[in-house]
């Protein structure tokens, strides 16, 4: 498990649901009823692992309710959902935490440490790629949802935004978006009848921009109709060039290794990766890794009272409206400055 997390307890909307998941994970207590759980005195945070159009709703009632709260990413389904969620829980004095859990990655903490211990010297440019598969497979029932760009649910929020906070984790802010964000795939097959519905959801993004610091960016995240081609981060700069590859999203906890050549090298080789730890011991394997290590961080800050923690509600709330300036310099064709 993670030091200094103990889950305690289930909520779902029917009891029978709840005493099965409790009962596989082996948790104490199960409940169908969320009031009744935020109210018992075992409970000191909540996680919202739902839907995204339900976080709203559910994480006010958590807030409502006093208790320290996480939530996946994205926060609300718009910008101003996530500030009013933010708002709430800053005037409640709540901790928060929000499931960006990519800059918890060993591999991006450890490209943050080699630019910043002067690896590449003055950074020039960097450029990102994260192409995923299936964009054409057909589609669970239970997925179909998703197609609806107006629910948010889709490799804009999701896919881009682990993809980009993972990069200015390492590189920093951006400063200014310009962008193409569109819907390749037009039409969604629903898997066991072959029904097809019309989509919305955007599954193609490109960005060029400028980070604060001065460098250029360019990124491409997509949901491809073939096989993906897993992801790449190259950072180039004046001493040298790094490279962070894996066979998909970094955020996910795939496999994934970093690679440099100082300035006057011929070629690539691979850098060792220095991992924490206890997450050998806890049994954590795949995804869970970097969730973990972010609960671990969340965890230590409400025991010690830091207010530095982050990724808080309020970086949510900034990460927002990054997504915001893409969609809105895609549909202006005007460069949007942040």
């Amino acid at each position: 498990g993670v030091p200094g997390v103990e889950l305690v307890a289930v909520c779902t909307t029917r009891q029978e649901s709840a005493d099965e998941a409790a009962k596989k994970f082996g948790v104490p207590l199960a409940f169908s009823d969320l009031a009744k759980m935020l109210a018992h005195p075992d409970v000191d945070v909540a996680a919202v692992v739902v839907k995204l159009p339900t976080h709203h709703d559910l994480a006010m009632e958590v807030i409502a309710a006093g208790k320290h709260i996480y939530t996946e990413w994205p926060l609300g389904t718009t910008t101003a959902q996530a500030e009013e969620i933010a708002a709430a829980a800053a005037k409640k004095g709540l901790r928060t935490c929000v499931g960006l859990q990519a800059r918890h990655s060993a591999e991006y903490r450890h490209l943050r440490h080699l630019i910043d211990d002067g690896y590449v010297g003055d950074v020039l440019s960097c450029s990102m790629s994260q192409v995923g598969g299936g964009g054409t497979s057909e589609r669970p029932p239970g997925r179909l949802w998703q197609r609806d760009a107006a629910v948010a649910a889709n490799p804009l929020s999701i896919a881009f935004g682990h993809a980009i906070d993972g990069l200015t984790s390492v590189m920093g802010p951006i400063e200014s978006v310009a962008g193409v964000v569109s819907t390749q795939v037009k039409e969604w097959t629903e898997a066991g009848t072959g029904k097809r519905y019309p989509a919305t959801a955007p599954d193609d993004i490109l960005v060029s921009g400028r980070l604060r610091s001065g460098a250029t960016v360019s990124v491409h995240v997509a949901a491809a109709g073939g096989v993906g081609t897993g992801y790449r981060l190259d950072v180039h700069g004046t001493d040298g060039t790094l490279v962070l590859e894996a066979t998909g999203s970094p955020h996910s906890s795939s496999p994934a290794r970093v690679l440099g050549a100082p300035r006057g090298a011929k070629e690539l080789t691979e850098i060792e990766v220095p991992q924490d730890d206890w997450v050998a011991a806890s049994g954590l394997k795949g995804g869970p890794i970097n969730i973990g290590k972010l609960w671990k961080s969340f965890a230590e800050s409400i025991a010690s009272g830091d207010d530095g923690f982050e990724p808080s509600f309020a970086s949510a709330v900034e990460h927002h409206k990054l997504i915001d300036a893409v969609r809105e310099a895609s549909e202006s064709g005007q460069t949007q400055e942040l």
